[in-house]
């Protein structure tokens, strides 16, 4: 077994030293620079777009049903607590 996994090992690492050693062109870096500033931008305007939509509907919700909304919220502290009081038993048990 332990052959087995020595020779894997061995033979990963003569194909990673195959491996082309020369550092990335400079129009290769700045190519990957700009892919992530896009998907960066991308992610950002989506993450924007949901915060406004979670927030607008907070918003109405509060003014317009108070009282669907305080129930929401006792909800969700109410299982928050059910949530912690598992896990904190779960890990109790393992100790």
């Amino acid at each position: 077994m332990k052959d087995k996994t020595e020779e894997k090992l061995i033979k990963g690492l003569q194909a990673f030293d195959r491996l082309e050693k020369s550092p990335p062109s400079r129009e290769s870096i700045n190519l990957m620079i700009t892919e992530i500033r896009q998907r960066q931008k991308k992610e950002l305007i989506w993450f924007l777009v949901i915060a406004l939509l979670i927030v607008s509907a907070t918003v109405l919700i509060l003014v317009n049903e108070p009282v669907l909304y305080a129930a929401g919220q006792l909800l969700f502290l109410a299982g928050a607590g059910i949530v912690l009081y598992v896990r904190k038993s779960r890990v109790k048990q393992h100790e």
